[in-house]
């Protein structure tokens, strides 16, 4: 058994922006603002493999050489943060990646992956006019002169899905001959089916808030969680996410 606690804080976590602010920081007037958690910091991990042979029972081949292995993992989500993907430009930097304002506490429904953050606590970073209360675009173009800005939402500051597998495997030793002897075994791979879902950055690399409500500037609705370990482009964070697995297997020993 093995249980890792551990914590990685850092302004740039890439040599390159694999994903928005890996290393660029989103205001590059105060880098500071971009400390915090690092995007490959998982905060605990517990794994567990263990193995038995049952005890031989009796002189029947039937009744000897079974036993089991399993492996088990346990592990908090990965971090990432929402950006805008070029719904506009509201902080006017002029790069379309914005983040959002901050104006809720923040509703995660961590077993309902198609509502899994509600988007209501998260609005565009300026303060709306009148005139586009009354008639919104949902641009940069409702916005008060002066008032657009960086998003407060801060790097790294929003939770992932965990990752939970279970594996199993149980097999049967029979000796044929003095010399030679047959393994049959049956293989479960996430055992319980639970899903195991990537980090909400992928398939695309980017937290997309979406567009704003144009009435108030705040968002609405949920985000989603989109793809799964074992079909991310690339496969870059968290392995396998597909359903239960069986396999069965015989093996020769001479």
């Amino acid at each position: 058994m093995n249980y890792s606690w551990s914590k990685s804080l850092d302004t740039a976590s890439d040599g390159e922006d694999f994903e928005n602010n890996a290393a660029q920081p989103n205001d590059s007037t105060r880098p500071n603002l971009e400390y915090g958690p690092s995007n490959f910091n998982v905060p605990n991990r517990f794994s567990w493999v263990f193995a038995y042979e049952l005890p031989n029972s009796g002189s029947s081949k039937l009744r000897k050489g079974w036993g089991f292995s399993s492996t088990a993992v346990l592990q908090s989500g990965q971090l990432f943060q929402m950006n805008y993907n070029f719904e506009d430009d509201f902080s006017g930097a002029g790069e379309g990646i914005d983040r959002p304002d901050v104006v809720g506490p923040i509703v995660y429904h961590k077993h309902d992956p198609r509502n899994f953050i509600d988007l209501s606590s998260f609005a565009i970073p300026c303060t709306l006019t009148s005139f586009a209360i009354a008639s919104p675009t949902g641009t940069a173009d409702d916005c008060v002169p002066g008032t657009r800005h960086f998003g407060n939402e801060r790097r790294n500051s929003l939770v992932g899905p965990a990752f939970k597998n279970w594996e199993f495997a149980i097999y049967k030793d029979t000796a044929i001959t003095e010399r030679l002897s047959m393994q049959l075994r049956a293989e479960f791979f996430n055992l319980l089916n639970h899903p195991n879902f990537s980090s909400p950055l992928l398939p695309n690399f980017i937290g997309d808030i979406g567009a704003p409500d144009p009435a108030t500037g705040r968002h609405s609705g949920y985000y989603t969680l989109q793809a799964t370990g074992d079909v991310g482009i690339g496969n870059p964070f968290l392995g396998g996410g597909g359903p239960r697995g069986l396999q069965f297997a015989a093996i020769v020993k001479f």
